[in-house]
């Protein structure tokens, strides 16, 4: 019989929210376009860093984001979205005393377009209603700005049906890291074996949830399969509708 789960913590990206690459805006990269945030923040870019091409800030970003995720992936900490900008702008050569600044106007434009770039599918709408009418809800999410994380929830009607928010950045943990996950059952008030973790990414999200005590349904949409080696979760699913049998069982 499945486990008798009191709350259920979602993943954000690729979970419950989509991204329209097609609502981004176009940068042309070499030879080619490509959909990016950094294609609308041509002014800003002009005014931060006068003389710097569109390009150039790009492939900058681009380097310091790689260091980063290199960075993040041994120690499992999570700077935020205006620290990626500063380094950036760093690396270009900025000194000036408002450097600090600077990255903060960049990073803010950013995330107003990835916010208004997300999606929420009716199915995921649907899946979380029912995860609501019998459980406790709520969201653990890797993001580098915890205000643009409320302003997605906030934008699809989300926020209000959750019990708890984790955003990685406002711990300077991100998962796999066990706090983060326990920080979200820790916000159910329950306890870990009453808990279920879904998410879409095996390394963080399983991972995070094995290292935590607590039960993960992967979403696994293009049936890739548990890693070689891997501990497995509890479920393996295609898609979030998948879910509504398992918390049926599981509330009765």
């Amino acid at each position: 019989m499945p486990a008798a789960y009191r709350g259920v913590l979602f993943d954000l990206f690729g979970t419950l929210i989509g991204v329209d690459a097609e609502r981004l805006p176009v940068l042309q990269l070499g030879d080619g376009h490509v959909r990016t945030t950094v294609g609308g923040l041509g002014d800003l870019v002009a005014e931060c860093v006068p003389g710097v091409t569109l390009e150039e800030f790009a492939r900058a970003l681009l380097a310091v984001s790689h260091e980063m995720a290199e960075a993040r992936a041994t120690a499992h900490v999570e700077l935020p979205s205006r620290e990626r900008f500063r380094r950036a702008l760093e690396r270009l050569g900025s000194t000036t005393a408002t450097l600090g600044e600077a990255a903060v106007a960049l990073s803010r434009a950013h995330m107003r377009m990835i916010v208004a770039s997300t999606v929420f599918p009716p199915a995921h709408a649907a899946l979380l209603a029912a995860a609501r009418a019998g459980h406790r809800v709520g969201v653990v999410t890797n993001f580098d700005d915890t205000g643009a994380a409320y302003d997605i929830l906030a934008r699809h009607g989300i926020l209000e049906a959750l019990d708890t928010v984790v955003v990685s950045e406002a711990l300077g943990l991100r998962k796999p890291h066990p706090a983060v996950i326990r920080t979200g059952v820790r916000g159910l008030g329950l306890s870990a074996d009453e808990v279920l973790f879904v998410g879409d990414t095996f390394a963080e999200d399983v991972a995070g949830a094995h290292a935590a005590g607590v039960a993960a349904a992967w979403l696994d949409p293009e049936a890739r399969g548990i890693p070689a080696g891997a501990t497995p979760p509890r479920h393996v699913v295609r898609s979030l509708a998948d879910l509504h049998p398992i918390l049926a069982a599981a509330a009765r």
